[in-house]
């Protein structure tokens, strides 16, 4: 739950206003006509906004971090004998 507030709390750039705006006319239009297959797609666009997720622009951000003191691996070379 905490990471849904956060999510919200987060600054919202241009590309996540018209995907909110974009999913609300989608949903908003789509239920008025009955197209409630189109509806779900509304949704699924207001659920990226909300949570900022997805590919749109690129603003799905990596999540994994590189460890500091990882370790180096040595590798040995294997020759083929002749």
């Amino acid at each position: 739950m905490e990471s849904i507030v956060t999510s919200l709390k987060q600054p919202w750039n241009l590309m996540r206003i018209l995907r909110m705006a974009f999913g609300l006319y989608i949903s908003v239009t789509s239920f008025m006509e009955g197209q409630y297959l189109f509806l779900a797609f509304g949704l699924f666009f207001i659920y990226q906004a909300v949570l900022n997720v997805g590919c749109m622009a690129c603003s799905v951000s990596p999540t994994n971090k590189i460890k500091e003191d990882s370790e180096e691996i040595l590798f040995e070379e294997i020759k083929k004998k002749k």
